[in-house]
């Protein structure tokens, strides 16, 4: 018997989704990007604002996109048929299917990227460079596009036979494998360069607050920030939703642990990386720079480098393939409860689409750039405030509260004001900001 004939998966426990959960949301954004804007946009008075944007936008809004999938116990496009029925809303599930293929899709360089570097690392080969050497070294992978669909596929491959045994024994089981390995590695690398001299200038860029870098465009980005850290739009916390086992379970409180993680996530990358940075007097930098270039120039010169620049690959790796595997698996979801299709079948479809992205955005940087674009500024954006809309206007407060399971006033207020009101005008504010 396919599997479509069976009785729709659940996670093992709460404990199983959470992981799940975390694994999706706390991602390469949230190693590589979220401490350094948060160093140079003002240290703790950042953070406060980040935590205020969580708690008005980013809690709220996971909420409700987990309700939808919870309420509708579907994939997205029946869910929103189940929750408005004879109406046009289920054309925005479509949506979120495009921003999580997309997703997956594009974003196969990086992978590509970080399995490379932790092969190059733990062989040694990139033992012996300087910086101008390694800087070569990043940029003539970066056109190499043979080696980097070699790693793409050793990525994709991984990611396919994981989803392929299911979700309680495929994606849940290495969740909660993965994440308290990464957890360990990060605490590790956090020690070690904690004890480098100079490494308190890296704890000072990262938490001093300094009200001079603060500004109104750091508002906007620590509202994308968080935005996209969560993952809003994205598909898959509607699918995650779908699959929670207990009918009472309070869906705040868990976008709040969800939430938490992420930002505790982000800080502990800043511990990680910036004391290393600044002991060794290298500008504080984001992105592919940083991790391809400036760290693997620490790794080379503190003692047990190459042991060191190991864990961190492996680290930057699971972040990497528990979000990836996360939205692989809501895509796969998705596909198959659409067309009623087995889930070995719904994967292969899932993967060849990717695969159709992937390869060229390996092959060509205004290829990358423009999907990037059309992904982070348009679908995701408007697939967010459908979402919100959806929740505070047309399903309705009261239902969606009831099937959150909220039962408190206080909450109940906080998330009417915010979801009817707040997140709508916070999504506004980031689509115009694109444009600016």
């Amino acid at each position: 018997m396919s599997d479509h004939y069976k009785p729709k998966e659940q996670f093992s426990s709460l404990i199983g989704f959470l992981l799940v959960a975390i694994g999706f949301a706390v991602g390469v954004g949230s190693l590589w990007r979220f401490p350094y804007v948060c160093g140079v946009n003002g240290g703790a008075v950042f953070i406060l604002a980040y935590l205020a944007i969580i708690l008005l936008v980013g809690i709220p809004l996971l909420t409700a996109e987990i309700s939808i999938g919870f309420a509708g116990k579907s994939a997205p496009v029946k869910a929103y048929q189940t929750l408005a029925p004879g109406g046009k809303w289920h054309h925005a599930a479509y949506l979120h299917i495009l921003a999580a293929l997309f997703i997956f899709a594009y974003t196969a360089p990086i992978y590509a990227w970080i399995l490379y570097y932790l092969f190059q690392t733990a062989s040694g080969a990139l033992a012996g460079m300087d910086a101008a050497q390694l800087s070569d070294n990043f940029s003539n992978l970066t056109v190499s596009s043979g080696t980097v669909i070699l790693f793409a596929c050793v990525n994709w491959s991984l990611n396919g036979l994981v989803v392929r045994c299911g979700l309680e024994k495929g994606v849940e089981r290495l969740c909660k494998v993965l994440l308290p390995m990464l957890a360990i590695i990060m605490a590790i690398i956090i020690y070690q360069g904690l004890q480098l001299p100079g490494a308190g200038q890296g704890v000072a860029f990262l938490l001093e607050p300094d009200l001079g870098k603060f500004s109104f465009n750091s508002l906007l980005v620590a509202l994308g920030q968080a935005f996209f850290a969560i993952g809003i739009g994205m598909l898959a916390s509607m699918v995650f939703g779908s699959y929670i086992k207990n009918p009472g379970e309070n869906l705040c409180k868990c976008a709040g642990a969800i939430c938490t993680a992420i930002i505790v996530a982000g800080l502990g990358a800043g511990f990680m990386i910036f004391p290393m940075v600044f002991a060794f007097g290298l500008e504080p930098t984001a992105g592919p720079g940083l991790t391809f270039i400036s760290l693997p120039n620490i790794f080379n010169q503190i003692s047990g480098g190459r042991i060191i620049g190991s864990l961190f690959y492996i680290g930057f790796y699971i972040a990497a393939v528990t979000s990836s595997v996360g939205i692989l698996e809501a895509i796969v979801c998705a596909v198959k409860d659409r067309f009623n299709l087995s889930r070995d079948k719904a994967l292969a479809i899932a993967m060849l689409l990717a695969v159709a992205v992937g390869i060229p955005s390996i092959m060509s940087e205004s290829f990358f750039a423009n999907i990037d674009l059309l992904t982070s500024n348009y679908i995701i954006v408007s697939g967010a405030f459908i979402i919100a809309v959806f929740v505070g206007w047309i399903w309705g407060m009261d239902k969606f509260l009831a099937a959150a399971n909220v039962r408190s006033s206080f909450v109940k207020t906080w998330l009417t004001v915010c979801v009817k009101f707040v997140c709508p005008a916070a999504i506004l504010v980031i689509f115009v900001g694109s444009f600016i």
